[in-house]
C-alpha cells in the first residue's frame, strides 16, 4: 500500500499591510462631536440657571470691563442686594434731604416763634408753609395785616436761602359765599391774597422769576368745612417751594 504524505498548500504568504492614514481628518470628526455634545450640555444648564436682569447687566458689564482693560484687573463681589432695599438705598438720600431741609424750616420758625402759626410738610421735591388766614388778613379782606407783614419778612431769609427752588403762592378760602364790590366770589378773595403776598415779598428781595400766584378759592381744603375749625384751617395762603429741575 503506497502511503504518501498528503499534499499540503504551501503557507500563505503575509505581506506587510499600510498602516491606516492620520491625516485623512477622521479624528477631527469625533473631537468635534464630543464638543457639541460638551456644548449643548453647557447650553441646558445654562436654560435651568436662575440669572435676574440686574445680574445679567452686572456681568455683561464685568465682562466687557475684562475684555477692554489691560493688565490684572482685581475684581470684589457685593453681596446681592433686594429690589426693595435697591429701591431704598435711591430713595434715601432725597428723603433725607427733605427730613433735613424740613428740620431746618421748623428751626427757623421756632426760632422766630412761628412754629405754632405755620404749618410745616415737606417732600422729596418741596417745601410746603401754611399760613393761616388770621395771621396774614382780616376776615374777607385781601390787605395784609400788620402782624401779617412781620411773619413774611421773618421768613424772607428761609426763602432766600432755598435759591434752588421756585416759589408758589396759594390763596384758600372756605366755601362760604362772598359777594361785595370788591370780590364777587372767593376766586377773586383767593387770588388777590396770593398777589398781594407776592407783591410783598418782591419788596423784601424775593427774585420775581421765582414766584407765581394763584388762586384756588375752597377748591382745595385741609379739613372738613363742616365745623368752624375746618374752615379757619381751610383759609389760609401756602407758599410751596419746588425745586427746580438740574
Amino acid at each position: 500500500m503506497d502511503r504518501r504524505r498528503p499534499h499540503l498548500p504551501p503557507p500563505p504568504q503575509w505581506e506587510d499591510e499600510p498602516l491606516p492614514d492620520d491625516t485623512d481628518g477622521g479624528w477631527l470628526i469625533i473631537y468635534l462631536d464630543v464638543m457639541t455634545l460638551m456644548l449643548c450640555l453647557f447650553v441646558v444648564l445654562l436654560a435651568y440657571s436662575s440669572y435676574s436682569t440686574e445680574e445679567y447687566k452686572a456681568l455683561a458689564r464685568t465682562l466687557s470691563s475684562t475684555a477692554t482693560v489691560a493688565g490684572p484687573v482685581e475684581t470684589s463681589v457685593e453681596p446681592q442686594q433686594q429690589p426693595r432695599e435697591r429701591e431704598a438705598d435711591i430713595e434715601r438720600p432725597a428723603d433725607t434731604e427733605a427730613e433735613q431741609l424740613q428740620e431746618r424750616f421748623q428751626s427757623a420758625l421756632l426760632g422766630q416763634g412761628l412754629q405754632e402759626a405755620i404749618e410745616v410738610t415737606v417732600s422729596a421735591n418741596q417745601v410746603n408753609l401754611q399760613i393761616s388766614e388770621r395771621i396774614l388778613f382780616e376776615l374777607g379782606q385781601a390787605e395784609l395785616t400788620a402782624e401779617g407783614r412781620e411773619v413774611l419778612v421773618k421768613l424772607v431769609p428761609l426763602l432766600s436761602v432755598a435759591s434752588d427752588h421756585s416759589l408758589s403762592i396759594e390763596g384758600h378760602t372756605d366755601p362760604t359765599p362772598i359777594a361785595n364790590a370788591q370780590f364777587p366770589s372767593n376766586w377773586e378773595l383767593s387770588s388777590q391774597r396770593a398777589t398781594g403776598v407776592l407783591r410783598f415779598l418782591l419788596t423784601q428781595g424775593i427774585a420775581a422769576g421765582r414766584m407765581r400766584a394763584v388762586g384756588y378759592a375752597s377748591t382745595r381744603p385741609l379739613a372738613d368745612n363742616a365745623t368752624a375749625e375746618g374752615r379757619a384751617r381751610n383759609r389760609r395762603v401756602a407758599l410751596i417751594l419746588h425745586r427746580l429741575e438740574e
